[in-house]
C-alpha cells in the first residue's frame, strides 16, 4: 500500500501532562534537553560528585557516584499508522457510522470519508450538498496560501517620515500580529511595537518629539468587513475589521478572548506613539509620501507559522490576512473579493473539486459562505497525495483531539475520549453550524480523511459532541 505523504505519518508527539522536565548543572556544564512539542526528556548517565580521601587509604580518593533513575517513556499523542493496514470496506464503514450519524443532536448532516492512499471515497452522505461550512472554510485559504505564497515570506510593517516636522507614517504591510508585549503569547515569533519604536528612535526620532502618526492602509483595498458578516462580528472577541496593520490582531489587551477594537489600524498608531514617548500625538489615516525616508521596520513570523496559527486556533483575522496574501501572489486585488477569487483559482488549479463551494471571505465567518463535505474532503485529499509538498504545513497544523487548539477541550471524556490523538481536524462553529474535517487513524492503523457538516442542529454543544462521536467511531473500528 502506498502511504500518503500526510504530515502525521508515524509521528511522535508527547502529551504535556505525561512529560517530565529535568535539568542538571554539573560543574558548570549544562545538559540541554531535546524538546518535541512541549515535552522535555533528559538522559543523564551519572553525576560525579566531589572526592575525598578514603578511610585507611592514604593518598587515594574515593569517587562518589549518584545514579539517577531512568526516565519513563511518555505516552504518544498521535495514533501510529500501519503501512500494511487494510482499507475499511464501504459496507463496514457505512454500518459503523449509521448510528452515530442518526444522532438527533445533529441537524442536516453531510459526511464524506476518503482513503487518501487509494483516492477512493469510502462513504458519502449528501456529499455534494451546499451547506454553511463555518471555519472549515479556512482549509481552502490555508492550502492556497501554502501553495501560492513564497515559502518564508514575512509581512513587513514600516515607519517612514511624514510630510511635516513631527509627523511619522505607519505603513501597514498586512501583519496583524505586531505585539503589545516584548514577547507575544498570542503569536509566537511576532515582532513587537517596542522593537519598531526602537528602530525609529535609532533613526534619530527623539522620544516625545512625534506630534502626529499617520496610518497608511494602502496595502489593502475594499471594505474592512465582508458580505455576510453580522453586526456583532467585527469588532468582537473573535474578529475585527480587516486592516493591514494591527497590534495583537486588534485585541484591546493581549489575551486570546479579549474584546477587539473597531479601528485596529488607528489603535496600532496610538500604540506606536505611546512607545515613542508621545502618547498625545494625533493619530489618523492617510498615505505615505512618494520616496519617504524609511525610519524603521519589523517583520512577522514566516508565512508557514501564520498558516499554522490561523488553523490550529481558528484565527479569523489571520485567515483573512492569508487570503489577501494569496490575492497579492496571484495579482488580484487585496480585498475580500480579490482574496476569494484568488483562493478559488489556486485550489481549482490544484485539482480540488469545488462542487457546492461559494465563498465571501477567507475565514468562514460570513453567513453566506457555502461548501460541501465533498469539496472539503477533496481539498484535504489533494493535499495528502504527495505531489503538493508545500501544503504539508496545513496537515501538520490541524488540531489534535484532546491536546491542542480548538480540540484541546474535546475528546476528554465519554466514549469519544478513546479517539484522543487519533483525530486531527479543523473545527467550525457558527449559529446552528457545526463542522469537523481532517484525518483519523483507524483501529487497524489506516489514515482516512473525513469531512462532516451539520447545519440546523438544535444546540451547539450536543452537536459538537455528536460529531466527535462520528470521528471516534472511525477511529475505533477497522470496518472490514
Amino acid at each position: 500500500m502506498k502511504t500518503p505523504s500526510f504530515p502525521n505519518v508515524d509521528p511522535v508527539v508527547w502529551r504535556r501532562k505525561n512529560a517530565v522536565a529535568r535539568a542538571f548543572i554539573v560543574f558548570g556544564a549544562v545538559v540541554l534537553a531535546a524538546v518535541l512539542g512541549v515535552a522535555v526528556v533528559v538522559v543523564v548517565g551519572q553525576v560525579t560528585g566531589p572526592t575525598r580521601p578514603a578511610a585507611g587509604a592514604k593518598g587515594q580518593t574515593k569517587q562518589l557516584v549518584t545514579e539517577l533513575p531512568p526516565n519513563s517513556s511518555p505516552s504518544p499523542v498521535l495514533g501510529r499508522l500501519d503501512p500494511n493496514a487494510k482499507t475499511p470496506s464501504t459496507t463496514g464503514l457505512a454500518a459503523a457510522l449509521a448510528p452515530a450519524l442518526a444522532n438527533p443532536a445533529l441537524g442536516s448532516t453531510a459526511a464524506v470519508v476518503v482513503d487518501p492512499a487509494s483516492g477512493t471515497t469510502l462513504f458519502d452522505q449528501d456529499g455534494t450538498a451546499s451547506l454553511q461550512p463555518g471555519s472549515t472554510m479556512k482549509l481552502f485559504t490555508a492550502i492556497a496560501a501554502a501553495k501560492a505564497v513564497k515559502p518564508g515570506t514575512r509581512l513587513t510593517t514600516k515607519v517612514v517620515a511624514g510630510a511635516a516636522p513631527g509627523e511619522i507614517v505607519l505603513v501597514g504591510g498586512g501583519d496583524p500580529t505586531l505585539s503589545s508585549q516584548p514577547t507575544s503569547t498570542l503569536y509566537p515569533g511576532a515582532a513587537s511595537v517596542e522593537q519598531l519604536a526602537a528602530a525609529v528612535r535609532a533613526a534619530g526620532i527623539a522620544p516625545g518629539s512625534v506630534t502626529k502618526v499617520t496610518v497608511d492602509d494602502g496595502a489593502f483595498a475594499g471594505p474592512p468587513q465582508a458580505v455576510g458578516w453580522g453586526a456583532g462580528d467585527a469588532p468582537s472577541t473573535y474578529a475585527t475589521p480587516i486592516y493591514p496593520v494591527m497590534v495583537d490582531a486588534g485585541r484591546l489587551s493581549p489575551e486570546d478572548k479579549a474584546q477587539r477594537t473597531a479601528n485596529p489600524d488607528l489603535a496600532a498608531g496610538t500604540a506606536l506613539a505611546a512607545a515613542l514617548g508621545s502618547p498625545g500625538a494625533v493619530v489618523g489615516r492617510g498615505q505615505a509620501g512618494p520616496g519617504a525616508t524609511l525610519l524603521g521596520s519589523v517583520q512577522s513570523a514566516p508565512i508557514e507559522d501564520l498558516i499554522e496559527q490561523a488553523l490550529v486556533n481558528s484565527d479569523n483575522v489571520l485567515a483573512e490576512i492569508l487570503g489577501r496574501q494569496v490575492a497579492i501572489a496571484e495579482g488580484a486585488q487585496p480585498s475580500f473579493t480579490g482574496a476569494v477569487s484568488a483562493v478559488t483559482k489556486v485550489v481549482q488549479g490544484m485539482g480540488v473539486d469545488l462542487t457546492g463551494f461559494e465563498a465571501h471571505d477567507s475565514s468562514g465567518l460570513s453567513m453566506n459562505d457555502r461548501a460541501s463535505a465533498g469539496s472539503i474532503a477533496s481539498a484535504l485529499a489533494v493535499m495528502a497525495k504527495g505531489d503538493q509538498p508545500l501544503t504539508d504545513v496545513v496537515g501538520s497544523a490541524l488540531a489534535v483531539a484532546g491536546y491542542n487548539g480548538t480540540l484541546a477541550t474535546r475528546y476528554l471524556s465519554g466514549s469519544a475520549a478513546a479517539a484522543a490523538g487519533d483525530v486531527r481536524a479543523k473545527t467550525g462553529s457558527l449559529t446552528a453550524v457545526d463542522t469537523l474535517a481532517g484525518t483519523v487513524v483507524t483501529a487497524d492503523g489506516r489514515l482516512l480523511i473525513f469531512a462532516l457538516i451539520s447545519n440546523g442542529a438544535p444546540a451547539q454543544d450536543p452537536a459538537r459532541a455528536a460529531l466527535d462521536e462520528v470521528a471516534a467511531t472511525m477511529a475505533g473500528c477497522g470496518c472490514q
